[in-house]
C-alpha cells in the first residue's frame, strides 16, 4: 500500500503522522504546504503545495491507495483552501476509489466534551475575542459537516466513538542519555499570552540550572525567545536556541535530552516523549487549554492515560539535579504505564487496509 499524508502548517500534524507511519509496511508520502519546505529538509516523500487544486495534482501524480487530511480547519486558518474546496476534495478522491482518513485534533471534539467552546484570546484585546471565537467554531461545525462522513484516526486510546479508529505507533524506548540535556519548548502563543515578567522567570529557571556543571540547556521558541537568549546569556556555551528547528532537527534535540520542558501540556510533539522513552515535564496547561476550556482533561484522560503530568510552576526554582527531577516525580514508570494503553492498539498497516477494502 501507498499512503499520502497531507499535512497543513503545523508540527503536531506532522508528529501525528510520522508516529503513525513510521516503522509501517506500507509506503508513505508527505504533502506539505511551501511554507514547511524548509522544515521538511531531508524528509523522504517530501512533496509540497499551495491549494486544493495542487494537493489533488500532487494526489493524482503519486496515485496512494489512501490518503490521510491531518487537519481540516488548519487547511482554513492557513489559507490552504476553505471547507467547499476541501469538500470538493473529498469528492475527487471518492471519485478515484482513494481511501481517505482524517486525523485533525478538533473533529468530533464537541462531541466527546459537550461543555466545552472555543475561547480565542486575543493579546491587543486582553482577553476572549468573542467575534474571532464565533467565527472559529462556526468554521469547526462547518467541517464537522463535510467530514461527517470521513474515518477518523486518533493516535491515542481514546473510547472509540462511531467512525473512529485508534491505531497505533510502536514504542521506541531507548536508554537514558549520559549527558544531563534539557530541551526547552515554547510556542509562539506561549510566549505572546504570557505574563509579564515570563521571561525574566525563564532566565531565572536557566541560571538555576546551569550553576550545576553537567547541565546543557536546548530552547526552540520564537525569534523573540532567541534574542533574549543571546542577551541574557552572551558567549555561555552550554545554552544553545534552535530557532523552531525542522523536522528532523527537532526530533534529535529531543532525542538528546534527558527532560524535556514544555509550556503546553497537550502539545502533539510530546508524543515523541511517550514514543521514546524521553522524560516530560509541563510548566501549566498551556495556551491551548485557554483556547478550548476542558482540551487539558480530554488530553489527561486519553492522551496521558488518566495520569496527569507533572505540572511545575515556572516561578520556583527547578530540581537542577536531572536524575532526582526523574526519580522524584517518577517519570519513567509513569511513562511506561501510559505506553501500555498504546501498545494494546492495532497496528497503522492494519487499520488502513481495513478503509482500503472496505
Amino acid at each position: 500500500m501507498k499512503c499520502l499524508f497531507a499535512l497543513s502548517a503545523d508540527y503536531g500534524e506532522f508528529a501525528t503522522a510520522n508516529l503513525l507511519s513510521r516503522g509501517q509496511p506500507f509506503e508513505r508520502r508527505f504533502a506539505l504546504p511551501r511554507a514547511l519546505a524548509a522544515r521538511a529538509a531531508g524528509l523522504d516523500g517530501a512533496a509540497f503545495y499551495g491549494s486544493a487544486g495542487e494537493l489533488g495534482e500532487l494526489i493524482e501524480r503519486e496515485a496512494p491507495d489512501a490518503v490521510v487530511l491531518a487537519s481540516g480547519y488548519l487547511y482554513a486558518i492557513n489559507g490552504l483552501f476553505d471547507p467547499e474546496q476541501l469538500a470538493a476534495l473529498l469528492a475527487r478522491l471518492r471519485a478515484r476509489r482513494i481511501a481517505v482518513a482524517t486525523t485533525d485534533p478538533w473533529l468530533r471534539l464537541f462531541a466527546a466534551a459537550p461543555a466545552t467552546r472555543f475561547a480565542i484570546h486575543s493579546v491587543k484585546q486582553g482577553g476572549i475575542d468573542e467575534a474571532q471565537s464565533a467565527k472559529v467554531l462556526a468554521l469547526q461545525r462547518r467541517l464537522e459537516a463535510v467530514l461527517a462522513g470521513v474515518p477518523h484516526l486518533v493516535a491515542v486510546p481514546a473510547p472509540l466513538a462511531q467512525g473512529c479508529y485508534n491505531p497505533a505507533f510502536r514504542r521506541a524506548p531507548r536508554p537514558a542519555p549520559d549527558a544531563d540535556e534539557w530541551l526547552f519548548v515554547l510556542a509562539q502563543q506561549d510566549l505572546a499570552l504570557a505574563s509579564e515578567g515570563f521571561l525574566e522567570a525563564l532566565q531565572a529557571r536557566a541560571a538555576g540550572l546551569l550553576r550545576r556543571g553537567r547541565n546543557r540547556l536546548r530552547f526552540v521558541g520564537p525569534p523573540a525567545l532567541g534574542a533574549f537568549l543571546a542577551e541574557r546569556f552572551p558567549g555561555e556555551s552550554r545554552v544553545e536556541y534552535l530557532a523552531f528547528a525542522g523536522f528532523a532537527a527537532f526530533e534529535e534535540a529531543l532525542l538528546r535530552a534527558k527532560v524535556v520542558a514544555y509550556w503546553n501540556a497537550i502539545s502533539a510533539s510530546a508524543l515523541y516523549c511517550l514514543y521514546h522513552g524521553v522524560a516530560p515535564v509541563f510548566f501549566g496547561r498551556g495556551h491551548q487549554a485557554r483556547v478550548v476550556p476542558g482540551l487539558y482533561e480530554h488530553a489527561v484522560r486519553h492522551v496521558y492515560g488518566g495520569e496527569a503530568p507533572a505540572l511545575i510552576d515556572a516561578g520556583a526554582e527547578l530540581e537542577a539535579d536531572a536524575d532526582a527531577l526523574i526519580a522524584r516525580r517518577d517519570l519513567y514508570s509513569w511513562l511506561d504505564r501510559i505506553r501500555e494503553g498504546y501498545a494494546r492498539l492495532p497496528e497503522t498497516s492494519r487499520v488502513l487496509e481495513a478503509l482500503c477494502n472496505r
